[in-house]
């Protein structure tokens, strides 16, 4: 590689988009919870059981200041996970560790 084509891939990489899913999607099997709710759900899914959990629990923590425990806001957040869980079938137990693992992460 040119150094004309290293110094043009070097500036375009501020214009990269990083795909927040891209740390749980390669993470999620490594996970405490997922081992757990494997013996419920043996054929989990990213897409359709972790993405909305891992969103919840980034979006949360962005919505609160740092001082806000995670503690604070868990009733909330269950109702939050009943009404967008859509096709995910994790149990609020393992759900909720998926989102306290995003909210942790921010």
């Amino acid at each position: 590689m040119t150094n004309q084509n290293l110094s043009n891939q070097q500036n375009q990489g501020s214009n990269v988009k990083i795909d927040p899913n891209d740390h749980w999607r390669s993470s999620y099997l490594t996970r405490p919870y997922y081992q757990e709710a494997q013996l419920d759900t043996p054929d989990l899914d990213y897409d359709r059981d972790f993405s909305k959990a891992y969103e919840l629990g980034s979006r949360a923590r962005s919505e609160h200041d740092r001082s806000t425990q995670f503690e604070d806001v868990e009733g909330s957040l269950k109702e939050s996970w009943e009404e967008l869980k859509a096709e995910s079938r994790l149990k609020w137990e393992h759900a909720k560790q998926a989102i306290k693992d995003a909210w942790d992460r921010i």
